[in-house]
């Protein structure tokens, strides 16, 4: 599997940035649309974090922007226990990043909404095996990244 798009939360502290990982051409990367939960100070921080100057003003005006683009032979994946694979921590250069594959929980507490989110579940951890294959085999790295211990 050399290619794989899907939907992607970038989890920041108690927010979380909606956008898309992408895998493609041996490089991974996260298009931001918008900044979710994030307050501006998170922004700013994660902005400097991955030399991705403008995602702030690209946010504010609606626009999608590239926060990183890494080549995939250099990224770490693990996929902690606690996530239940339903999410993901890359990391390169000493910068890590936490992922979810769900969209962050609602407050609505109905029956109905019960069920809803345990389907997402389900849907969330087949995304993470796809990524945690993708990324191993696109990597050349020997097995999956597995849980973290």
């Amino acid at each position: 599997m050399n290619r794989l798009r899907t939907e992607a939360w970038l989890l920041r502290g108690i927010s979380s940035i909606p956008g898309e990982l992408l895998l493609q051409g041996g490089a991974l990367k996260f298009i931001a649309q918008g900044t979710g939960s994030a307050w501006p100070w998170q922004i700013a921080k994660l902005e400097r974090l991955l030399q991705a100057s403008g995602y702030a003003i690209a946010a504010e005006a609606g626009k999608p922007f590239a926060l990183f683009e890494w080549p995939v032979s250099e990224v770490e994946a693990v996929v902690p226990w606690y996530y239940f694979g339903g999410g993901i921590v890359l990391a390169r250069n000493g910068r890590r990043l936490r992922f979810s594959f769900g969209s962050p929980a609602s407050t609505n507490r109905s029956l109905a909404s019960a069920f809803e989110n345990i389907r997402k579940v389900g849907v969330m951890r087949s995304r993470g095996r796809l990524w945690s294959t993708a990324i191993a085999k696109a990597s050349g790295k020997p097995g999956d990244p597995g849980s973290a211990r």
